[in-house]
């Protein structure tokens, strides 16, 4: 079950010039930088409450991230919502005719499985389904 906004996902192009922003106009501060997808990726984590910012720069030519990148520059690239049962709702949602990138999850940057939505199937946005990291037992 979809149990909250886990965080948005923003493509930049360059991350340290990024994060400098958030840090000096909102005083925001990244608590992990990270490689991503065998290092074709810079990933970026900024808390803000309950939820983040999760900054992405694409490093190498051939991942979907640059050629969002190359068309759109740096902006929203995807809106996440942590579910407790990814299974069970990438099933849900593909009985009501949501579409996904792939055919099974895969592991993303926060190090738990993901699936992203097709935009034209979720109202133009994509929706990234995220694996809640806390475990069953602690969740409420």
């Amino acid at each position: 079950m979809i149990k909250r906004l886990g965080h948005v996902g923003i493509v930049v192009e360059d991350i340290g010039k990024s994060l400098s922003t958030y840090e000096k106009l909102f005083n925001l501060k990244p608590s992990a930088v990270v490689e991503a997808l065998g290092g074709k990726v810079r990933a970026a984590f900024v808390p803000v409450g309950d939820g983040e910012i999760e900054l992405l720069q694409p490093l190498d030519d051939n991942v979907p991230l640059m050629q969002f990148l190359r068309k759109n520059g740096t902006g929203i690239h995807h809106v996440s919502l942590t579910t407790d049962d990814i299974d069970a709702d990438v099933n849900r949602l593909r009985s009501e005719g949501v579409e996904f990138d792939r055919d099974r999850p895969t592991v993303g940057a926060h190090g738990v499985r993901i699936i992203f939505t097709v935009p034209k199937t979720t109202d133009n946005i994509t929706i990234e389904l995220m694996e809640d990291a806390t475990p069953r037992s602690q969740q409420t």
